[in-house]
């Protein structure tokens, strides 16, 4: 799809109880980790960009569970809750806030100022944090249910649209409603019924406090994605038939796993899932009737999503990193500019990644994602333009041209290569990570609209940089991979002995030429990211054998579940292709196409013959040698990216956006 029309699924209003949201794209419900100085100009980012509805984060209702950054049942909640509101209605759009209770999945027992009393539906353990849950008394349950209704109606009071209550992704009445984690033998367990007597009781709660005039939603989880002992989807069916007949609510959510597979509900950029829970709406529908029905995770474009909804699958879907990657999505939609919005690569790095490291949301291709308010006037066009000059088209040398061309700024930007992307070309032709060249195709016709001059085949000197007499030059000029065989993992030796007498290739090159490897491939990775195990997936699909060895404790290591989500989906691809992965290994020697390998703590040795190439992902440096030239000649000169340090994508796109504000600011 290409055009307006074919979009014009999605921009028919939808009824949602007493209330109509204007399109069938919801900014649905996720905790950036945002305060209160953040959140509001996130949110409204979104509603100002056009999502018809807008679902708060998770917001904990009681004090068994803990989000840290809003909770719904204490004092000042009202008040948040009353300027969240408003700074989504001041935009035009319809804000719902979402309640839950987190149950086995509660993350503040990982928090020293919290208890680790976690609760659940039975003495069960937690599948990522390593605690046991509390088995909860009827009268625990009863003083929840009244947190739910509570809060609830605090919601309302502070001018939400309406409320949606969290029953999905492992949570506290998640895991009342699955018979893997609800093994009780009271009214509370068993039965479908039983298991589902938590959930009636909170949605019969909720609605007799806000009353009929208020939208109630239901989060619910269609699969859970662990096999015949958990919550499949035909038990959801029958489970929500039970719930649909003995509470009231306005419509469905679908969504499905937990946390200890999120790479099926958050899924990466190496996931071949697409759209898996909307396949679940039919399902739903044959039990809720004519209950709307959403559907998230795995909604990667407004094509796709046009599809879902015209199909009847569902009637709304769930788009959230797209909407981080760009929050003027429907906008864009709807005015015939589809072509113009920014991807979301799925890399979840920005994201994810971020919040799981205690920090909080961004984006990787988006850096004003999290910075609304910060950067709210940052863009505006200067009063005196002038001449900034990039040198170096990759991620980070892109996105500065853009953000100075933003501003008004007349803008050159060299690159010696034939083509701009830098690394991201590589990493566009690893498997399956292609949306990398869909985000340089766009940031390429980004700077064509900006009127950008484009100088690709052009090798930037101090004498040439100085002859377009400019206010300032940002150098972008990446980095490298050595291939000396130095690793600061092996802080005992400068190389590997015999290293010299091997073909040694960087990644970047054995990614653009794969033939170049030969048939049999030591790869060797300090770093535990994606670049090496989707070099050797790349590798292996063209028929070599390959052997990727790293000196951590696992292939992957930056890969987990409470990171990118990478490892669950590359690394069985890995092991059907062949690939062997060698966890706690180094390179102890090479004799040409003879190398030995050994365990990092001596305790084995092996030797590999007829390696026709070594790949090392080891140390990488900085190109700054122009940088040192132009500022000997007197030039203003900013050094950013790979250039400044070798990092990754986020970092460059980052300071690609910030060099450009900082442009402003100096010329």
């Amino acid at each position: 799809m290409s055009s307006t029309t074919d979009l014009d699924t999605l921009w028919r209003p939808l009824a949602l109880g007493t209330i109509e949201v204007p399109n069938r794209i919801m900014f649905s419900a996720h905790s950036p980790a945002h305060g209160i100085d953040r959140y509001p100009g996130y949110l409204a980012a979104r509603a100002r960009g056009g999502a018809g509805l807008i679902v708060t984060g998770a917001m904990p209702v009681h004090p068994t569970t803990d989000l840290a950054w809003f909770r719904a049942w204490q004092d000042g909640a009202l008040e948040d809750f009353r300027t969240l509101a408003g700074a989504v209605h001041d935009e035009g759009g319809t804000l719902f806030t979402q309640l839950h209770h987190m149950g086995l999945q509660g993350m503040h027992a990982q928090r020293f100022d919290m208890t680790s009393k976690i609760v659940a539906p039975s003495s069960v353990p937690s599948p990522v944090f390593d605690v046991h849950g509390h088995a909860l008394a009827e009268e625990e349950i009863a003083e929840i249910v009244e947190h739910f209704a509570q809060s609830a109606l605090t919601a309302k009071e502070a001018g939400m649209d309406g409320v949606e209550i969290h029953a999905a992704h492992g949570y506290l009445l998640f895991s009342f409603l699955s018979p893997l984690t609800n093994r009780r033998t009271d009214g509370y367990g068993g039965s479908v019924e039983n298991r589902a007597r938590f959930v009636i009781e909170v949605l019969r709660a909720v609605r007799d406090k806000v009353g009929e005039d208020f939208p109630v939603g239901l989060k619910f989880g269609m699969d859970e994605a662990v096999g015949p002992l958990g919550f499949d989807p035909a038990t959801a069916a029958e489970t929500l038939r039970v719930i649909r007949g003995a509470a009231s609510f306005d419509y469905v959510s679908l969504s499905g796993a937990a946390y200890h597979n999120l790479e099926h509900l958050t899924t990466p950029i190496t996931s071949v899932l697409d759209a898996h829970i909307a396949e679940q709406g039919p399902l739903a529908r044959e039990v809720v009737g004519e209950l709307p029905v959403f559907a998230t995770c795995a909604i990667r474009t407004l094509d796709r999503a046009a599809e879902i909804v015209a199909s009847g699958k569902v009637d709304m879907v769930g788009m959230v990193r797209p909407q981080m990657a760009d929050p003027d999505l429907v906008r864009k939609g709807q005015g015939g500019r589809a072509a113009e919005i920014r991807p979301c690569v799925g890399a979840n790095q920005g994201c994810w990644r971020r919040v799981f490291r205690g920090g909080q949301v961004s984006c990787t291709v988006n850096p004003e994602t999290g910075r609304e308010t910060e950067w709210a006037d940052r863009f505006n066009p200067v009063e005196h333009p002038g001449r900034v000059v990039v040198v170096g088209g990759g991620p980070a040398g892109l996105k500065a041209a853009e953000s100075a061309a933003r501003r008004g700024h007349e803008v050159i930007l060299l690159e010696r290569g034939a083509a701009l992307g830098g690394q991201l070309i590589a990493a566009g032709s690893l498997p399956r990570r292609d949306t990398w060249h869909r985000l340089v195709d766009h940031l390429k016709g980004s700077l064509d609209r900006l009127g950008v001059d484009v100088r690709l085949g052009t090798e930037a000197t101090a004498e040439s940089v100085s002859a377009l007499d400019p206010d300032l030059v940002v150098v972008a000029t990446g980095s490298f991979y050595g291939t000396d065989g130095f690793s600061i993992l092996r802080p005992d030796r400068m190389t590997i002995p015999g290293l010299e007498t091997a073909l040694v290739l960087d990644p970047e090159a054995a990614a653009l030429n794969p033939a170049s490897c030969g048939r049999r491939v030591l790869i060797v990775d300090d770093h535990g990211t994606l670049p090496a195990l989707g070099l050797a997936e790349l590798l292996a699909q063209g028929g070599a054998e390959v052997e990727l060895i790293t000196a951590h404790p696992q292939v992957g290591i930056q890969l987990s579940v409470i990171s990118t989500m990478d490892h669950a989906t590359i690394y069985p691809r890995l092991l059907r292709a062949g690939v062997r992965c060698t966890p706690e290994a180094t390179i102890s020697q090479v004799d040409g196409s003879r190398v030995s390998i050994a365990g990092i703590y001596g305790t084995w040795e092996r030797e590999l013959d007829g390696v026709e190439s070594v790949v090392l992902l080891q140390n990488r440096h900085p190109r700054t040698q122009l940088h040192d030239e132009l500022l000997a000649a007197g030039l203003a000169v900013e050094l950013i990216g790979d250039a400044y340090a070798p990092r990754e994508v986020d970092e460059a796109i980052l300071e690609g956006a910030s060099s450009g504000l900082q442009v402003m600011a100096r010329v």
